[in-house]
């Protein structure tokens, strides 16, 4: 039985080996493809929802001197950027993909995507795995915040 959700059954792959894992998968996704690959994409994308959750704060509480009468809307400052500044993300976030797919698709350890895992390294096991559980938590709880945030921002069109 899910450690998670005690009235379901445990799927095969979620036998507890990897960190964060209390056998939740009540739509069978760990059953679709490679455990580690899914993890690498759920760091990722808690880490940019990590750093969304702090731009929907700073974008509402602090403004660039002569830039106050801009958006605090993130959805309005997207149609106040130029095209161009869209672009240059867009490349910048390609780029720095193609540089890890290889190492996203081949690791054995999720959280080893090139940059500061050398500090993982260098502490104990039972440290590292406290840290990276700190890590993936705080990221799962990021990536409900920021569609939360969203929400709210879509239907009332500001964020308080």
């Amino acid at each position: 039985m899910s450690k998670s959700l005690p009235f379901l059954e445990k799927p095969e792959k979620l036998d507890g080996s990897m960190i964060g894992d209390v056998g939740f998968d009540p739509m069978g996704l760990s059953n679709q493809g490679d455990l580690t690959y899914m993890r690498a994409a759920e760091i990722k994308h808690g880490r940019v929802a990590m750093l969304a959750t702090v731009g929907f704060f700073v974008a509402n509480f602090m403004h660039i001197p002569g830039m106050a009468g801009k958006a605090g809307n993130p959805f309005d400052a997207l149609s106040e950027v130029p095209l161009a500044a869209h672009l240059q993300v867009l490349f910048l976030i390609g780029t720095i993909e193609f540089i890890h797919l290889n190492k996203t698709f081949t690791s054995d350890e999720p959280w080893d995507l090139g940059w500061g895992s050398d500090r993982l390294n260098s502490m104990t096991k039972e440290k590292a795995d406290e840290l990276k559980l700190k890590e993936l938590k705080n990221g799962r709880l990021a990536m409900i915040a920021t569609v939360g945030m969203a929400v709210q921002t879509a239907l009332f069109g500001k964020l308080f």
